[in-house]
């Protein structure tokens, strides 16, 4: 690797490391733990991304690709569970999807309805479809917990955000910033690695220097914006996709893949100084 390249990828590497050390350091991640994480995403990827086709890896080429010993690599590969969460929708969200997808649950201009909460088409019914076992009790405990549905009354219940957007919880806005940020990084490793005609789709809109009160015009301005743009695509991978479970069962070469979008808003202050008081 030359000197320029080495440079520039570790000013990217730490750029990228400030926001997700800030979320360690507040939940008290030690440094030490950090790195036990890093050492279990260095043998992930080497298996998952550097295998050599038709050709059984083997624990001494994942120890060469990452830098790690054989004797660490054989523990953390054992340790790796293979069943992750990431990118799993739980049951919660499964329900609120099928709330705002199904045409059993939403009124003619395809919005969510106010369901009862038991009998027919009710949300008794959307959590038995969607959620299996889990009982309706405990999932609208759930959805009033992080701000997604509550109750009007005994016997009904309203959604109150289009989309699974928690607004309490640590544990589930840190598995969401998970989920993003992996999918956003995702993105722009793959548009690294393949060419622009075969890129996937990655912009970013940038000011600099607006004042503040446009900048809060342009938050609200964005947000309305983006909220409206997703869900119209929600609503067309609902109606594209809400008969597949009816379809004859696919074979491998008909594989299913996980898509969507993202939007995100930022912002900075133009003059962001760090001061460090060393003694």
């Amino acid at each position: 690797m030359s000197s320029n390249l080495q440079t520039i990828l570790s000013n990217a590497v730490i750029q990228i490391l400030r926001p997700i050390i800030r979320v360690l350091m507040r939940n008290e991640v030690s440094h030490a733990e950090f790195s036990a994480l890093a050492k279990q995403a260095y043998v992930d990827v080497a298996y998952k991304h550097f295998s050599i086709p038709n050709k059984k890896m083997t624990y001494s080429r994942v120890a060469v690709l990452t830098g790690l010993n054989r004797k660490e690599v054989v523990r953390l590969t054992k340790e790796n569970d293979q069943d992750s969460k990431l990118g799993t929708p739980n049951r919660s969200t499964r329900v609120v999807n099928g709330w705002l997808n199904d045409p059993d649950f939403l009124d003619k201009n395809k919005n969510s309805l106010i369901l009862n909460i038991k009998g027919d088409n009710s949300f008794s019914t959307l959590v038995s479809r969607y959620s299996g076992d889990i009982t309706i009790g405990a999932i609208i405990d759930e959805l009033e917990r992080i701000g997604i549905a509550k109750r009007i009354n005994t016997e009904q219940i309203q959604l109150t955000q289009q989309g699974y957007i928690p607004e309490s919880g640590e544990l589930e806005k840190i598995d969401i910033l998970s989920i993003c940020t992996g999918d956003l990084l995702s993105s722009a490793v793959y548009n690294l690695e393949h060419g622009t005609n075969d890129g996937r789709f990655q912009r970013q809109l940038v000011y600099k220097n607006v004042p503040l009160e446009i900048a809060d015009e342009f938050q609200a301005l964005s947000t309305k914006k983006s909220e409206a743009l997703l869900i119209d695509l929600n609503k067309w991978l609902g109606d594209k996709t809400k008969h597949s479970t009816q379809k004859t069962i696919q074979t491998d070469a008909q594989a299913k893949k996980r898509i969507g979008l993202g939007i995100y808003y930022f912002e900075h202050m133009t003059e962001e100084l760090t001061t460090r008081n060393t003694k």
